[in-house]
């Protein structure tokens, strides 16, 4: 009797030492694989489109991060960044690009838009590179913008 007793308490000790730690163990919390999308963003820290686009980005960052391989700010008033716009050929502030992971260019959204105009971007190109993508064209989404080669204080203003 004394042993069954002993390896009762036992087995209650250890459930409760090891209980705690695996309660962190529930399928919601497996890691999944990011989705191989890279998102860059072009701005210009005076164009005021950018500025209005900055809450949106940081919001999406914050949601798309963990889900995306790649989510890239470049800054044209940079070298690297005055580099890269050649590279993909950017005439207009914001540009946001979408790219697999080859780094072919999937998508472009030009100008200032909604944030569930940048989720429906993100998600389409989320679809492309799963393979999920629509065979019917897809809507443009359009948006306001400042010229890169003008004067951004110059710009209407989105008021």
């Amino acid at each position: 009797m004394f042993k069954r007793v002993s390896l009762l308490v036992t087995v209650l000790a250890l459930i409760t030492t090891v209980g705690p730690v695996m309660t962190g163990c529930a399928a919601d919390d497996v890691p999944t694989e990011k989705a191989a999308l890279q998102f860059i963003q072009f701005y210009d820290p005076e164009c005021p489109f950018c500025q209005e686009m900055e809450p949106i980005v940081a919001e999406l960052q914050d949601e798309y991060t963990p889900k995306i391989d790649s989510f890239e700010i470049v800054n044209i008033t940079t070298d690297e960044g005055k580099a890269k716009v050649e590279e993909f050929g950017v005439f207009l502030t914001p540009t946001f690009v979408l790219l697999d992971a080859d780094g072919v260019e999937l998508d472009r959204v030009t100008g200032a838009t909604t944030k569930e105009n940048m989720v429906t971007f993100i998600e389409r190109g989320i679809a492309d590179v799963a393979g999920d993508a629509q065979a019917t064209p897809r809507e443009t989404i359009d948006g306001e913008g400042t010229n890169i080669d003008s004067n951004p204080a110059d710009a209407p203003t989105t008021e």
